[in-house]
């Protein structure tokens, strides 16, 4: 109906100048019903477009005149009114900005996704219960311990720095540090045979090293610890008898996962080191591990799950990624945002679905799409590696 050499692209500007006067004159609308938006729509929309005619910014074909009001008054009377409603409409502005990433991983996600928690377990009494944070000196570890500890939890921290270890240990009550890298796995034999029973325990340790790293069995650091150190960790407890009926295990991963696939070549031993896609596929083999682990026997007292913090201030992602860091700046999480859902897994009453991966309180997909998705015969390869690998331990 419209002349196409009389229309300019610049005026697809105009809608980007429409959308913000939503939030301003429109909140006075929002309440309005239906028909009476629709209306108001229709006959703006139509004053609008037949104005443009009129002043020769669009020049309709011959006798198409009535056609263009017509379509005008039926478009605008169907956008306008829904066009408001997915506006101020909670789940499709969250699903929309979601999507986004960064305005999910963030700090405002954060706050969007608060609005329908249900729970605050932040005085619950853990008195009497006992829980294990790997990585739990500093950061989201360091955070976790000390807030569980503060509930009346006793708490065991491990890490690899025994300085820092010690002070953390003297500045918070409950919490008892013991020094253990997660990619020493005889170290790890030998802390396993204590005696005490975990009711929490949280898979955090991480690290992102520059170069190339291996251990004494020529793995890759990274997945010497992260991913083999922290399973042979739970299996061994579950194995002595040191996690409780229904013990909480929670594997801390990241949303860099999701630009991942799960690629067992490169995962065990990488010459082409790279360190962040080599914590990216680390992490997404975290989660496919959690999902497997879940379903078998061995692991049946238990209740594992996966979940990731979203992008939060730490002192780790400011050393592993300064770019990052310094460009997200003010939009990173703080520290109470990035352990809320751990702390959630942990204590809540609600029911989960074991081996889900969660974000922010909520069960989410860890795959981008289907291609992302392990198969069944890259599952099974995966924990008959590590598996082969842990029988080597002894």
């Amino acid at each position: 109906m419209i002349k196409i050499e009389s229309y300019s692209y610049v005026f697809l500007s105009l809608w980007i100048i429409f959308i913000c006067y939503y939030g301003d004159l429109f909140n006075k609308l929002e309440p309005l019903p239906y028909s009476i938006l629709a209306l108001i729509g229709a006959t703006g929309g139509t004053l609008a477009y037949w104005s443009a005619y009129k002043l020769n910014a669009v020049i309709i074909t011959n006798e198409s005149e009535l056609y263009y009001l017509l379509f005008v008054f039926v478009f605008w009377f169907v956008f306008f009114p829904s066009s408001i409603f997915i506006y101020y409409e909670d789940k499709y502005w969250n699903f929309v900005l979601d999507k986004t990433v960064v305005f999910s991983f963030d700090n405002t996600g954060f706050q969007r996704h608060k609005k329908n928690f249900k729970e605050d377990s932040s005085q619950k009494n853990l008195s009497g219960k006992r829980a294990l944070v790997t990585g739990g000196t500093s950061g989201i570890g360091g955070a976790v311990a000390k807030k569980i500890s503060r509930q009346g939890s006793l708490v065991n921290v491990t890490g690899r720095n025994d300085q820092k270890g010690k002070s953390f240990e003297e500045d918070n009550a409950n919490c008892i540090f013991y020094s253990l890298d997660m990619s020493d796995w005889k170290r790890i034999d030998e802390f396993c045979k204590q005696s005490f029973c975990y009711d929490f325990i949280v898979l955090n340790a991480g690290g992102m090293p520059g170069n190339l790293i291996v251990n004494n069995f020529n793995v890759e650091q990274q997945c010497a610890s992260q991913l083999i150190g922290h399973y042979y960790l739970i299996q061994s407890l579950n194995q002595n008898g040191n996690l409780s009926e229904n013990a909480r295990i929670i594997w801390v991963s990241s949303g860099g996962m999701y630009l991942k696939k799960l690629d067992l070549e490169t995962l065990f031993h990488n010459n082409n080191y790279e360190k962040v896609s080599t914590y990216a596929n680390v992490k997404r083999a975290q989660v496919t591990l959690a999902q497997e682990l879940s379903k078998k026997e061995f692991w049946a007292k238990t209740k594992i799950f996966s979940m990731h913090p979203g992008w939060v201030k730490t002192d780790g992602l400011r050393e592993s990624l300064p770019g990052f860091f310094k460009i997200m700046g003010k939009r990173l999480r703080n520290l109470d945002e990035g352990i809320d859902t751990i702390l959630w897994l942990l204590l809540t009453e609600e029911s989960l679905t074991k081996g889900g991966f969660y974000f922010d309180r909520k069960l989410v997909t860890p795959y981008l799409s289907k291609n992302h998705i392990p198969s069944q015969e890259k599952r099974t390869e995966l924990l008959k590696i590590i598996d082969n690998y842990v029988r080597n331990i002894s």
